[in-house]
């Protein structure tokens, strides 16, 4: 029997280790239904830095056109994750673009407003009401970040514990690409959302009334985080380097707490998938009060907190209440299985890709 040919495409950059967490886990489940075409980068750092500024530089104008005219032929529906790509289909196809995070700058609203976008999939409803009052008029879903609960696996959670916790720590965990410092300055990766100052000062004012709180960092930290850590001989604090994105649930499952302590205030409109992560595995969050913090809220699976000295008080309090983290963990493990594991979401995604492909 010869498998029914896939109707829709989707082309993207893509990275042999960190990518997008939601595209990362979104994708292989929509393989069936869309034929994924991604450009690999290379594994070399310094020619993955020459090409990823390559293409930032030419993919607009050249590449995306190229590209297009080459994999459209036989693909009636497109879709997107990258906006930019739009103006290079042709008027034929009909585009499903996953907006993960909105700009809404007019170059972003105009392009969204072409003929050939045929439906619009976002995280927020603030989003949605955002594109809405543009002038933006196709349909416009809300689907949260998806979480692959079935990959969470209780006894690799339990190994980790074992190697790692003793007993009586109570451990607070954060995990990003990159771990920076604001002294890193031009040296971060990602303009500064990465940095730990307002963990690390919050941090330090909690051990110093509940020493049994340690702090684990997975992701590649700057010379300046070794550095910081190294200068306190803290035992307190350990850096895990990068965890594969396959093991990295376990590795959250596996802690206290989950926070949220960033400073730096993104575009609005968006869901942290770190905080749907915290929320999968049953721990509570402790965050910052930032507009994706509003899923924290809206759940009762956490703190959010307005200050640092707030940050600093409801560490110590979760940590010296085994049933509060508890009660606000289990508050979020019910959310996330019901609206937002994989499960749930992925089938709104077919039903959406499935109307745009038959017109309606």
């Amino acid at each position: 029997m010869v498998a029914e040919k896939k109707r829709a495409i989707c082309f993207t950059l893509w990275f042999r280790t960190h990518n997008n967490p939601r595209y990362a886990d979104l994708f292989p489940r929509l393989t069936d239904v869309v034929q994924f075409r991604k450009l690999t980068l290379s594994d070399r750092r310094f020619v993955r830095g020459l090409q990823f500024r390559l293409w930032k530089t030419l993919r607009e104008n050249v590449f995306y056109p190229a590209i297009a005219r080459y994999i459209a032929d036989g693909y009636p529906t497109v879709f997107t994750v990258d906006t930019r790509q739009i103006p290079a289909w042709p008027k034929t196809q009909r585009v499903v673009v996953d907006v993960d995070d909105p700009v809404f700058d007019s170059t972003e609203i105009e392009t969204l407003k072409l003929p050939q976008v045929k439906a619009i999939v976002v995280t927020t409803e603030q989003a949605r009401a955002i594109y809405r009052g543009h002038g933006i008029t196709c349909p416009i879903h809300v689907i949260r970040p998806g979480v692959s609960i079935e990959a969470i696996d209780p006894c690799r959670a339990e190994e980790i514990r074992q190697n790692f916790k003793r007993e009586s720590d109570v451990i607070i965990a954060y995990h990003a690409p990159t771990l920076t410092l604001s002294c890193d300055w031009l040296g971060r990766a990602r303009d500064g959302q990465d940095d730990l100052d307002f963990l690390f000062a919050a941090f330090e004012k909690a051990r110093g009334r509940e020493p049994l709180i340690k702090l684990w960092l997975f992701g590649q930290a700057s010379a300046s985080v070794k550095e910081y850590v190294a200068e306190r001989q803290a035992r307190s604090i350990k850096i895990f380097g990068y965890i594969p994105f396959s093991d990295l649930l376990n590795y959250i499952a596996s802690v206290d707490i989950g926070v949220y302590p960033r400073t730096w205030v993104q575009p609005p409109g968006r869901f942290n998938v770190k905080l749907a992560q915290f929320m999968a595995c049953g721990i509570p969050v402790v965050s910052t009060d930032l507009d994706e913090s509003f899923i924290v809220r809206e759940t009762g699976c956490g703190i959010v907190c307005k200050s640092q000295e707030d940050f600093a008080q409801a560490l110590v309090g979760l940590a010296q209440s085994a049933e509060k983290r508890a009660e606000l963990g289990n508050a979020g493990r019910i959310y996330a299985k019901t609206n937002l594991d994989w499960s749930v979401l992925v089938p709104i995604y077919r039903d959406i890709l499935n109307e745009v492909d038959h017109g309606s």
